[in-house]
């Protein structure tokens, strides 16, 4: 299972290839909302464009790192925009308190790092 942050995160390590995150966060998105057989088919043509947005950001040579992860902000929020168009109220509810979740693992990894690497 792989959120949009993490996509970002994914891609531009180069980690993975970029057919397999749009499969993992389609897999993701059924499974924090519970996606109907219509909205998967809504929302797979979106998942590719975000994640061919962020591959084409990542390959830019044009933008420094400043503007590249403002560009990356900007494309997330119409990546959330563009997924909660599809989902219905109930969804985007349950969607929001997914991710939220997953923002709070991934700071507290985040602190749990620093805290490894500060000198004791």
């Amino acid at each position: 299972m792989i959120s949009a942050a993490m996509a970002t995160t994914t891609i531009a390590a180069g980690k993975i290839n970029p057919e397999a995150v749009s499969k993992g966060m389609l897999t993701a998105l059924n499974n924090q909302a519970g996606l109907s057989a219509d909205q998967q088919e809504k929302a797979k043509p979106i998942i590719d464009k975000h994640v061919a947005d962020l591959e084409a950001l990542k390959n830019d040579t044009t933008l420094d790192k400043a503007a590249k992860k403002a560009k990356v902000v900007e494309l997330r929020q119409q990546y959330v925009t563009d997924i909660n168009g599809i989902l219905t109220p109930d969804q985007q509810k349950k969607w929001e308190a997914s991710r939220e979740a997953n923002k709070a693992k991934i700071k507290a990894h985040m602190a749990k790092k620093a805290a490894e690497k500060a000198p004791q």
